[in-house]
């Protein structure tokens, strides 16, 4: 027998509800300076309270759903979009509430959500490029002080890819998480979720899973 459950959780204006900003911190402004200057704090904005949703799961029956989405790349900074893949997942989960989570078990490439806009995703990789050179020196790559234990190949054949490395670290995440709300994702109506390849061509694979009551 399936029992009735009720979630409750908070949804706050993270910009207002999380924030720490004291208007004393803030330098006043010159006196010909275009715009309002900062308020004092007794007129500083009053909070916005949290709000309460509600999600009503009634006779809805937990699922877990996993799949595996196999990639080949062409280069480095070759940008895939999986979107598709995961809204197909969640779909065929048939949850109509629950979380997405799309997870890359390499290190040397990036699960990222954002819009796929090309002159965005250019000035990206240009940036990314000049804070870590593909050319520059990594002890990463400097097989005779690096532990011989911790190659995958044998030096001849082990890519150069110190700066792949550290360019997932700037990047900062192996997985993203979407919410699930009413059978489909949460998603901003710009978002797209996309795989990021720092390296160069290489066979890939992404795990998706939904979490959820369908």
């Amino acid at each position: 027998m399936t029992l009735p459950v009720t979630l409750s959780f908070d949804v706050k204006d993270s910009s207002v509800a999380t924030s720490s900003f004291d208007p004393r911190s803030v330098p006043e402004a010159p006196a010909d300076a275009v715009g309002s200057r900062p308020r004092p704090p007794s007129e500083a904005p009053e909070p916005i309270p949290a709000q309460q949703a509600h999600v009503q799961l009634g006779t809805l029956t937990p699922v877990m759903t996993r799949r595996e989405v196999h990639l080949v790349t062409e280069r480095a900074f070759h940008v895939v979009d999986v979107t598709e893949h995961c809204a197909g997942l969640v779909a065929d989960s048939h949850a109509q509430q629950g979380a997405l989570t799309v997870f890359c078990p390499h290190t040397t490439c990036a699960v990222k959500i954002n819009e796929r806009e090309t002159c965005f995703l250019e000035d990206l990789r240009l940036f990314i490029e000049s804070l870590v050179p593909r050319e520059a020196y990594y002890r990463h790559d400097d097989f005779e002080i690096r532990d011989p234990e911790t190659l995958s190949n044998d030096p001849d054949t082990e890519p150069l890819n110190g700066h792949s490395h550290i360019k997932q670290m700037l990047l900062g995440s192996a997985s993203e998480s979407v919410p699930i709300v009413d059978g489909r994702l949460a998603l901003g109506g710009w978002q797209r979720i996309m795989f990021i390849e720092l390296d160069q061509s290489r066979r890939r694979h992404l795990q998706l899973q939904v979490t959820g009551w369908a």
